[in-house]
């Protein structure tokens, strides 16, 4: 900028910064976590095969935008399958994860979403968890996660922060799942 550039201009110009910069990025992969790890090993979960995870009609599954900002999926092509990939890791972790098990478990992404008014942000996940024996359905719920947090005005740090609160959407919703004692019982057959 000039030095004689108008005041206008200037706080044109602090406001760009300050509202952030466009930036793409992709969802970070999650690692396993202690907790779902305990309640996987204190319910005696059988192991599981996976698939499909799958997008409810008319949502669009594959970006998240905050401030022009767009967040993708880390694996797959969409984040219903980035949620069926966060299942994985869990079960894998845990040792029960199994491709041939006769019990498949199963969803569909109903919501999926982060946005923030400068002052606040909010970002909420839901789907449809399925569960199959030998290919007939025995068990469907609707499970939903939510974060609220404080936004800040500044871009270049509200909108990792919203991206890191809508990541921890994930993990938060696959322990909901499987520490839920309806589907344990469905798991068991009960």
């Amino acid at each position: 900028m000039s030095p004689g550039a108008s005041p206008f201009a200037l706080a044109a110009a602090c406001a760009a910064l300050a509202l952030g910069g466009c930036i793409s990025t992709t969802i970070d992969e999650l690692p396993p976590s202690l907790e779902t790890l305990q309640v996987l090993r204190k319910a005696d979960v059988p192991p599981l095969a996976l698939g499909p995870f799958t997008v409810a009609k008319g949502l669009d599954a594959r970006t998240v935008n905050i401030r022009g900002s767009t967040i993708h999926p880390a694996k797959g092509s969409n984040f219903a399958e980035f949620l069926g990939e966060t299942f994985a890791t869990e079960l894998r972790a845990a040792g029960k994860l199994e491709p041939a098990s006769s019990l498949r478990l199963g969803g569909v992404l109903t919501e999926s979403h982060a946005g923030e008014n400068l002052s606040n942000g909010k970002a909420w996940l839901a789907a449809t968890i399925t569960l199959t024996r030998d290919g007939k359905q025995v068990f469907a719920k609707p499970y939903r996660a939510d974060n609220q947090w404080k936004s800040d005005f500044i871009g270049a740090i509200a909108i990792p922060d919203a991206f890191r609160n809508y990541n921890a959407l994930y993990a938060q919703l696959v322990r909901q799942a499987l520490s839920d004692p309806e589907l344990i019982a469905a798991m068991r057959g009960g």
